[in-house]
């Protein structure tokens, strides 16, 4: 009897302590590497083929726990903080662009000696990996990208806020999602690793979002990389928006999250997980839409 309270205490102690771990602030397997003028913050977990997942503006690698959680038990799950974001420092470069993030991400897999990844952005990060795509597509296995644009916000790809309308604030999607968007609105404060530089550091990541990215539909039909294309049928961007990125990419799959909003990871995370997953574990291939009547 004692033997299985002992176990039946193990499996419980074990189970929390997991779903306590610290990511993004995880001093057990935090690691930095120096690429070009920024020393790149990242965290690892898991085994086999690498995953890398790149975080949504303002936040860090600490935004995208459930995904660690969840994709490590298949993936090596590398987790980085972008540029001027996170723990990843500043440089003095007055400008931030998602074309210059995604060329840290490739620096940053020349130091680890990645050849390939499969990768998972989410807002921001999608947008990164993108613009990987453009210029360094050999990089990508294949890529998930939830609520990206590949244009920036000053061309109007937002949706129109209505400011009488507000959602009723005893949903329970407030009470499902305050933690984590508590966390992710404090994180400057938190994790960068000079405060002196938070208001400067914000002022870009600000910028780069109104003005960036500049991706033409060109540039979007040139890329011969597989990516999944999902949002939230409530995101932030328009559907039109998310509908023509969709559209333009030639090796493209689309999964429209219903009832979620721009933070679908944590309105309906078992549902985002899964299909990531299962995307992530099979071959593309283009379908014949009417296969079926032939």
């Amino acid at each position: 009897m004692k033997n299985k309270l002992f176990i039946l205490l193990f499996i419980f102690t074990s189970g929390t302590l997991f779903s306590q771990i610290p990511y993004g602030s995880n001093s057990k397997v935090g690691k930095r590497v120096q690429v070009g003028d920024i020393s790149m913050y990242y965290e690892t977990y898991g085994k086999g083929e690498p995953l890398i997942l790149l975080h949504g503006g303002y936040g860090s690698s600490e935004m995208m726990g459930g995904m660690i959680a969840a994709f490590s038990k298949k993936y090596k799950v590398i987790a980085v903080d972008s540029r001027s974001q996170g723990r990843t420092t500043d440089s003095d470069e007055k400008e931030l662009t998602y074309a210059q993030m995604a060329l840290d991400v490739n620096g940053f897999m020349d130091k680890l000696q990645l050849k390939k990844a499969k990768f998972v952005g989410w807002s921001d990060g999608g947008n990164i990996a993108l613009e990987l795509a453009l210029v360094h597509p050999e990089k990508i296995n294949k890529a998930v990208i939830l609520g990206a644009n590949f244009t920036g916000e000053v061309s109007g790809v937002f949706i129109g806020i209505d400011s009488t309308w507000r959602m009723d604030p005893k949903d329970p999607l407030f009470a499902k999602t305050k933690k984590e968007i508590a966390k992710y609105f404090s994180t400057y404060e938190r994790l960068a690793p000079d405060k002196s530089k938070i208001a400067s550091s914000k002022k870009k990541v600000t910028a780069n979002a109104y003005n960036n990215p500049k991706i033409t539909l060109a540039q979007l039909n040139s890329i011969q990389v597989p990516f999944l294309v999902m949002a939230g049928d409530h995101d932030m961007f328009t559907l039109e928006h998310t509908m023509a990125l969709y559209k333009n990419l030639p090796q493209a799959s689309l999964y429209i999250v219903p009832d979620a909003t721009h933070i679908s990871p944590w309105e309906e995370p078992a549902l985002v997980h899964s299909e990531i997953l299962r995307y992530l574990g099979k071959k593309y291939r283009k379908l014949d839409p009417t296969y079926f009547w032939k």
